[in-house]
């Protein structure tokens, strides 16, 4: 065997020679000078008297919107639950009736109750909530509205109603657990009427089924009386919508 060959030897015992460890790339530098700056300036600020006045203010406020945060769905509930009373008494007053025949019940003011006693994917999951005229901010913030431009509940078309998943009562926090079959009763000052969710295909979609939050196509006069129900999704943003038809398969006229 020829020197050169001796020189190619393995020089470590066992015959393989220790990998040259991996070097950092630009973005593990930049990271880690980044982390060191950080704690190098967190590292200074007590040390001086402003900067543990700063980071004391910091701590504060960051406390103050961790409690906001944490108290939002139980602030906004009880508002939801407050309005909830004053549209019960609203929804019971006799002059309800003759506002709900001329179609005269103002943004805001009690429409409907709608009531769900089971989902499919969800026996115990139920919905009891009187349902505003409107979908503004504030009219929402009674838990569910109806779109104004859409039918009134048991007339022929899409009664379109949006309701909240997150806070204000969340009444549609588990409309995805609908299915087929199930029953949705609307409650008005002249009569009852329950539709039932639609087995799909539905307009080319599952039922529930998700869209985009700008597809108003959801809202379209329909040609049988039909029943549209509509949410955030997922829950706690406002990215798509969560969408469940039901067809009406019953009136009762109470007055």
């Amino acid at each position: 065997m020829s020197p050169t060959d001796r020189e190619s030897w393995p020089s470590t015992p066992g015959g393989y020679e220790p990998a040259a460890p991996a070097r950092p790339t630009r973005k593990e530098n930049v990271l880690a000078r980044a982390a060191g700056a950080f704690a190098f300036v967190m590292g200074c600020i007590p040390r001086r008297k402003s900067g543990r006045r700063a980071l004391t203010v910091l701590t504060v406020l960051m406390a103050f919107a961790g409690v906001a945060l944490l108290s939002y769905p139980v602030v906004t509930d009880f508002w939801a639950h407050a309005r909830q009373n004053n549209l019960n008494k609203q929804f019971a007053s006799k002059q309800m009736i003759d506002l709900y025949r001329k179609n005269e019940i103002k943004i805001g003011g009690a429409l409907t109750r709608l009531v769900i006693d089971k989902m499919g994917a969800c026996p115990t999951c139920k919905v009891n909530v009187i349902v505003v005229q409107g979908i503004s901010g504030n009219a929402l913030r009674a838990g569910a509205g109806h779109y104004p431009q859409t039918a009134l509940p048991g007339d022929q078309g899409n009664v379109a109603i949006a309701g909240h998943r997150t806070g204000f009562g969340e009444p549609f926090r588990h409309l995805d657990a609908l299915r087929p079959g199930d029953l949705v009763v609307l409650t008005t000052p002249i009569g009852k009427y329950t539709y039932q969710v639609l087995a799909p295909p539905v307009d080319g979609h599952a039922n529930p089924w998700i869209t985009h939050d700008k597809d108003v196509s959801v809202l379209y006069p329909t040609i049988d009386a039909e029943l549209t129900l509509t949410t955030c999704d997922p829950p706690h943003t406002s990215k798509n919508r969560l969408i469940v038809r039901a067809k009406l398969i019953k009136s009762q006229i109470v007055a």
